[in-house]
C-alpha cells in the first residue's frame, strides 16, 4: 500500500499541464473545495502513471466510488485543509484525513454510541477517521492504520493490505519519499 499527499499551497490549479491531466467540468462553492478536487484528480493521474504504469488514467464511478477504467489499481482520496492525500493498493482501501482542531467531541461521539465520551482530541480523530474510511473503503477491512499526520492530522487507511507502506509527497513534478 502506498500514500500519495499534495500540499495544496504549493500548487497553482491554473497551470496548463495540470488542468489538461484533468477533466472535470464539475462546479464548486468555493475555490478551495475546487482546488482540493482538482488537485485529488491530478494527484490520482500523476500516481496511476508514475507509479503503477496506467498509460490512460481515465475514471470511471462504481457504487459512488472513482476507480480506474483501464486498470484494477484501487485507490481513495481524501482532503483536509490544505492536503490533498490518495491511499493506493492491490485490493479495496479507505482512506481519511482530518484536521485536529478542538471542537465539542462529546455530542459527536454520543451520536455514534463511541465508548469513552470524554476521550482526547486525538482520540475523537482516530474514531471519526477510521470510521470515514470505512465507509469509503465500502466493506469490512482486515486492516486498520491511524497515526498522527503533519503534527496536526490524523490519517487512517482501512482495507486488506500488508500492515507496511510508503507515504510520498508530490512536489513540483516528482514524488518524494518522506
Amino acid at each position: 500500500m502506498n500514500i500519495f499527499y499534495i500540499n495544496i499551497e504549493n500548487f497553482n490549479i491554473e497551470n496548463a499541464d495540470l488542468r489538461s491531466m484533468v477533466n472535470s467540468d464539475k462546479k464548486f462553492l468555493s475555490y478551495q473545495k475546487e482546488k482540493q478536487h482538482l488537485l485529488g484528480r491530478y494527484l490520482i493521474a500523476k500516481a496511476g502513471k508514475d507509479f503503477f504504469k496506467i498509460e490512460n488514467t481515465e475514471l470511471k464511478i462504481i457504487n459512488n466510488k472513482p476507480r480506474f477504467k483501464y486498470s484494477n489499481i484501487q485507490f481513495s482520496i481524501s482532503h483536509s485543509q490544505n492536503i490533498v492525500l490518495a491511499a493506493f493498493d492491490k485490493n479495496p482501501v479507505g482512506v481519511d484525513i482530518e484536521f485536529m482542531k478542538q471542537r465539542n467531541f462529546y455530542e459527536i461521539l454520543k451520536r455514534y454510541n463511541f465508548k469513552n465520551p470524554n476521550a482526547s482530541k486525538e482520540q475523537f480523530y482516530e474514531f471519526w477517521t477510521e470510521y470515514e474510511a470505512g465507509i469509503k473503503l465500502q466493506g469490512t477491512p482486515q486492516t486498520k492504520i491511524s497515526f498522527t499526520f503533519l503534527n496536526n492530522f490524523m490519517l487512517t487507511v482501512a482495507g486488506n493490505f500488508e500492515k507496511e507502506f510508503k507515504i510520498f509527497e508530490l512536489k513540483e513534478d516528482a514524488f518524494v519519499q518522506i
